[in-house]
């Protein structure tokens, strides 16, 4: 989940530059600007929703994180629990 959420995030830092549309892309007619603004909208929208995403990733993992951290506690329990009541369990 980290690695998919760092790899999502440098991808879309990398594709930055090619993604952007230079005003010479759009001519100088009246709806250029137009044009220039939907494709710089159609941009932040995607920024927008790959942020979201790796927020999505990364607070999945942090989930995982606190789901494993549990179990191992869970587990240390039992474990302590059992060599107190069976001190000569080889645990």
């Amino acid at each position: 989940m980290l690695r998919a959420s760092q790899s999502l995030s440098d991808a879309w830092r990398q594709a930055q530059g090619p993604f952007a549309v230079p005003q010479s892309a759009v001519g100088d007619s009246v709806g250029a600007g137009t044009v220039l603004a939907a494709a710089q909208d159609t941009v932040d929208g995607g920024g927008v929703a790959v942020e979201r995403l790796v927020a999505v990733l990364e607070g999945d993992m942090d989930r995982l994180y606190r789901i494993a951290f549990a179990y191992k506690k869970a587990d240390d329990d039992a474990a302590a629990d059992l060599r107190r009541t069976h001190p000569n369990l080889p645990i």
